[in-house]
Order: structure tokens, then sequence, then C-alpha cells
């Protein structure tokens, strides 16, 4: 009778231990899939940020003879947010938000500037997904006696093709 029990107790134990190392390799899996996927965004971050600073220092090229006040700007703010970049990529989030918040309070006309630099950037980039937009938009569309109803759907029509 005790070497059932014992039997028993040692199955359970074996299980419980099973149980104990498949829930640590799931936890380590889950561990592991976080962190990359936090070291995917940081990258994919750090590779905006980086980008976005270029296009801040070609706006300074293309501004400097009439706004040399605003090239000053931008190029300030684009050394700005490539050390937060790499304070991003390279160390901590605490660290990158520190680092922003002492540039602020630094520079503040500097982060003002830079903030409305990006703004007028990201303004720029709407406007040209916008203008493409209408671009698709305005494309012709299939004449009526191409256009075939579809499925009995009143107001939807197919385009007929010829085969």
């Amino acid at each position: 009778m005790e070497n059932r029990k014992d039997g028993a107790a040692a199955s359970v134990e074996d299980a419980a231990r099973r149980v104990r190392e498949a829930a640590g390799e799931a936890a380590s899996d889950v561990k592991h899939a976080a962190m990359q996927g936090v070291e995917d965004a940081r990258a994919k971050a750090g590779d905006t940020g980086h980008s976005t600073a270029s296009r801040l220092r070609e706006f300074a090229g293309q501004v400097e003879s009439e706004l040399p006040w605003m090239s000053t700007a931008f190029t300030k703010s684009a050394d700005g947010l490539d050390s937060v970049t790499n304070s991003l990529t390279k160390g901590d989030l605490n660290e990158c938000l520190s680092g922003v918040t002492e540039f602020a309070r630094r520079q503040p006309a500097i982060f003002l500037g830079a903030s409305v630099a990006l703004g007028f950037a990201l303004s720029r980039l709407g406007k040209a997904a916008f203008e493409q937009g209408q671009q698709v938009a305005a494309s012709p569309l299939p004449t009526t006696s191409e256009r075939v109803p579809f499925d009995g759907v009143e107001g939807s029509y197919a385009t007929r093709t010829e085969t």
C-alpha cells in the first residue's frame, strides 16, 4: 500500500515538475518574443528618426538663403533628433525621454521650432498623399455601356471584360 502511495506521489511530483518546466519555457518564449518586438520597434523608430533628421537637414538647406534663422532651427532640431534617436536605439526609454525633456528645457525655442518644422514636413507629406489620392480618384471610370449591374444590387456595377 505504501509503495502505491509513494509511486502516486512520485508521479504527481514528476507531472508537477514537467508542468513547471513547460510553464518556464513558455514564459521564456513570451519574454523573448516581447523583447524582440521591442527591439524591432526600436530599430524602426531609429530608422524613422534618422530619416526625419536627414529631411530636416534637407529643408534647412532649402531655406538657408531666404530664412537663415529657420535653417539654423532645422539644423539644430535635426541634431537634437539624432541625439534622441541614438538614445532610444542604444539606451533605455527613460533615458530617451529625459533627453527630450532636457533638450526642450535647454533650447525651448529650438524645440518649438523643431515641432513646427516637423509639422511642416508632415503637412507636405499629407498634401502629397492627398494629391496622389486625387489623381487616382480622377482616373476615368468605364462608360455606361461597359458597366453591368453587380449581383442585382442597385447602384453597384462591375466592368464587363472581353475574353
